[in-house]
């Protein structure tokens, strides 16, 4: 069986989940990853299966907010919009919802109205320790994981860099704490900001990598596949090895998408997915 190869809205956050669906279904990926954003038609099921149906295309993973300043009708508790995430998941019939564990910096956001525009403004303020979000991670996901059949599957972070010096703007950055987790999201881009060898990383983690975000980096993260230094084609080549049973999900930008013109677009989205199933098939 092949692995799945899916497209994260996320890749084309600009766009309208609709939108980015009609891409994917054109260009011809199995389904595609849900970002939960600020925009009430990313978590309303009603409209979410509309699309589904529209475009015979499935919703097979969830990615749980990580950005839940301008969210209505979601909670801001981080435990219960995991929860929230889960409980959507199983609305649409998804295998999988990605999370992000706590993070060293809150950010306060607000938004500022101008005359002709408004526009936000974001400030980082320190975090002391994980918090709840952490403890309930360590502590309580394991018996959450037991009651539902959608695997929470915890992403590892980039991290960022002063000169000489690694700074980690998340917790829980270690292999250590990321085995864990019942289940992990391996992105490959975050892995590629550690300067760390690839499939060294991911053999360490391999027995609980549950989906795979797949994108390049060549000093900048989410690439095209083909655009720079990460070794993707010894990485799916290894997952076909293994009957992976997750899903490959390409997480892309805008930008490297060319997503302005809509040509170059297709294209990108065509030839990324093109690179997959060439290893994968």
């Amino acid at each position: 069986m092949t692995i799945p190869v899916i497209l994260s809205t996320g890749s084309l956050f600009n766009f309208d989940v609709d939108t980015v669906m009609g891409l994917a279904q054109e260009t011809g990926f199995d389904g595609v990853e849900l970002m939960v954003d600020w925009r009430r038609e990313t978590y309303t099921p009603d409209h979410l299966q509309r699309c589904m149906h529209r475009y015979d295309l499935p919703i097979l993973a969830v990615h749980s907010p990580f950005n839940k300043s301008f969210l209505s009708d979601w909670p801001s508790d981080p435990i219960a919009s995991i929860k929230a995430s889960v409980q959507l998941a199983e609305k649409l019939g998804a295998r999988t919802v990605i999370v992000h564990p706590p993070g060293r910096w809150l950010r306060i956001q607000g938004l500022v109205t101008l005359p002709d525009s408004s526009r936000k403004i974001s400030l980082p303020l320190p975090v002391v320790g994980p918090g709840k979000l952490g403890y309930w991670l360590q502590n309580d996901l394991a018996e959450f994981q037991s009651k539902t059949a959608v695997k929470i599957a915890v992403e590892n972070m980039p991290c960022r860099w002063f000169g000489p010096i690694r700074l980690e703007p998340h917790h829980y950055p270690n292999l250590d704490t990321l085995n864990r987790f019942p289940y992990l999201t391996l992105d490959t881009t975050h892995v590629g900001t550690r300067r760390t060898d690839l499939l060294a990383f991911y053999k360490k983690v391999e027995a609980r990598v549950a989906h795979v975000h797949l994108s390049n980096f060549n000093g900048k993260e989410h690439q095209l596949p083909n655009q720079g230094f990460l070794p993707l084609t010894e990485l799916l080549k290894r997952l076909k090895q293994q009957m992976f049973q997750g899903l490959v999900s390409l997480e892309l930008n805008p930008t490297s998408l060319q997503a302005d013109d809509e040509s170059k677009l297709k294209k990108n989205l065509r030839e990324s997915l093109s690179f997959c199933l060439q290893v994968l098939q």
